[in-house]
Order: C-alpha cells, then sequence, then structure tokens
C-alpha cells in the first residue's frame, strides 16, 4: 500500500480527472445550444428571404398575368381612359358610360382586392410556419442539452464516488497494515 502522500496525490489526480470530464461535458453542451441557436438563425432568415421575396415578386407576377391577356390590357388601358375623361367635363352619354364602365370594372376590382387579401394571408401564413419551427427547434435544443448535462454529471458523480470508495479503501488498508 502506498503512503499517505500517495494516496493525496491519487485522490488530486482523480479530481483533476473528474474536473476535466466536467470542463469536456460543459463545452459538449455549449457546442450543442450553438449549434441549435445556428439552426434557428437559418430558419428565421430562410422564412424572412421567402417573405421578402414573395413581396417584390407580387408586381412582376401582376404583369405576367396581365401580359398574355389581351382583355387584361385593354381593361387597363380603358381605366386610364376613364382616368383622363374624369377630368374633362361630361356630358349625358359619357356619364352613362362610365356607369356601365365601373359596373364592368367592379368584378376586377373585387378581384384584385381577393389577390392581396390571399397574399397577405400566405405571407402570415408563412410568418406562423417559421415561428413554429423556431420555437420547435430551440425547444429541442434545449431538452437536449439538459440531457446531455443530467447524463455528464451522473458521470461525474460516479467517478467521485470511486475516487473517494477506492481512497477510503486505501487508507483502511493503510491504516491496518504493519509499518516498515
Amino acid at each position: 500500500m502506498g503512503s499517505a502522500s500517495e494516496i493525496t496525490g491519487q485522490t488530486a489526480d482523480r479530481t483533476q480527472q473528474a474536473t476535466r470530464s466536467v470542463q469536456e461535458s460543459t463545452g459538449q453542451a455549449a457546442d450543442t445550444a450553438r449549434q441549435a441557436a445556428g439552426k434557428v438563425a437559418d430558419t428565421a432568415r430562410q422564412t424572412a428571404g421567402q417573405a421578402g421575396e414573395a413581396t417584390r415578386q407580387a408586381p412582376e407576377q401582376a404583369m405576367r398575368q396581365t401580359q398574355g391577356n389581351p382583355l387584361a390590357a385593354g381593361l387597363i388601358a380603358f381605366g386610364a381612359g376613364l382616368l383622363t375623361a374624369s377630368l374633362l367635363p361630361t356630358s349625358q352619354a359619357e356619364e352613362q358610360a362610365a356607369q356601365r364602365a365601373g359596373q364592368a370594372v367592379e368584378p376586377m376590382k373585387q378581384a384584385a382586392l381577393e389577390s392581396a387579401q390571399q397574399l397577405k394571408e400566405d405571407a402570415t401564413q408563412a410568418g406562423r410556419q417559421a415561428a413554429q419551427e423556431v420555437k420547435d427547434t430551440a425547444s429541442e435544443a434545449a431538452r437536449a442539452t439538459k440531457e446531455q448535462a443530467e447524463e455528464q454529471a451522473g458521470h461525474v458523480t460516479e467517478q467521485a464516488r470511486r475516487s473517494a470508495q477506492t481512497a477510503a479503501e486505501e487508507a483502511r488498508g493503510q491504516t491496518g497494515s504493519p509499518g516498515p
């Protein structure tokens, strides 16, 4: 059996090992948390980019829809003509024509409002989905970090218990045996 200083040295070594194990576990948990935060940030950036792209494409999409549609182009030209005519004094015939044109434009106005509403709903839904994904990812990262920390704490506790038990056994063995 070793002397008291050897036992003390062995106990110090075991304590240092346990400390290194705790430091490694803490580093692993921090890495896991950083990775989860990175995933959350990436998801938020992607969703924001998709929403911005949808907003930028809305005018282009409206133009593409009217390019191949001579009726839509004609209605737009007709609307511009109505605007010009409204600046001039109107006659009875013009008032009647304007009323008929207004009735013809009303369905297009309603369709444009419905399109805008649908775009708003789509953007809102995309935002909700992104928020839920961020929340789910953060919850999963927190759960994984907690589990890892608990597991490492159990390992450290077990190592410390074993070290203490070994030191106690060595100390008992040394005091029970005759000296040199």
